[in-house]
């Protein structure tokens, strides 16, 4: 995974993990010899009103929120949209709610027929980008382990260690020294080699006149 967000990336693990978690669908119409999809149900078939539960890759295949399903806002976004509307989720460990708070969220954006997932997790990330500044300057696994950080969020704050102490080593001089550059030394070597083949044409004349 090369970047911060492993999307399409089909492969990926943290995309499976993602994709495995379930999601409370809500049933619209009767959906004959589907009851299997429902451990509670008491026929074959779905009836409508009834809620399941279904994993992410599922919902994609099946293309929910038509006229089948319709697909709940998981109660994880619920809680945190009061916090985000008073521009205080610093304080939250998103970590605890679900180790992959954004990505799941923005899976789940096509299906939310309010449009409240996707401004949930853009002020989040938007109110939280500050504190991941800050706590990259400090302890940095301490800090990690103790504000239970998102998995893209934990990416975004390894980032800002290895900067910050790039950064410090820069200052203090302790990290590699300005080298030249492979082409620049070689041009000098062509230039010394020059150089040296002009003094030997200006001596060959006077050794020979010394002879004479």
């Amino acid at each position: 995974m090369n970047g911060m967000n492993y999307f399409p990336n089909y492969y990926s693990i943290e995309d499976i993990f993602v994709t495995q978690e379930k999601v409370e669908c809500r049933v619209n119409t009767k959906l004959q010899r589907m009851g299997f999809l429902d451990s509670g149900a008491e026929s074959d078939d779905l009836e409508p009103g009834r809620t399941v539960n279904l994993p992410l890759w599922y919902i994609k295949e099946l293309k929910v929120n038509n006229a089948y399903f319709t697909v709940a806002v998981p109660d994880i976004y619920r809680n945190v949209h009061k916090a985000v509307c008073e521009a205080e989720t610093t304080h939250i460990e998103l970590g605890r709610l679900h180790p992959y708070f954004y990505e799941f969220g923005r899976y789940l954006t096509p299906y939310d027929r309010n449009h409240v997932i996707g401004r949930i997790i853009f002020e989040t990330l938007r109110q939280r980008v500050r504190h991941l500044l800050d706590i990259s300057k400090s302890d940095g696994q301490a800090a990690k382990a103790e504000h239970r950080l998102d998995n893209i969020e934990a990416k975004l704050h390894e980032a800002g260690v290895r900067t910050n102490s790039q950064y410090i080593e820069w200052l203090q001089m302790t990290g590699n020294k300005i080298r030249t550059s492979e082409l620049v030394e070689e041009h000098q070597k062509k230039r010394r080699r020059a150089d040296r083949s002009d003094d030997e044409g200006d001596v060959l004349p006077n050794s020979k006149r010394a002879t004479l």
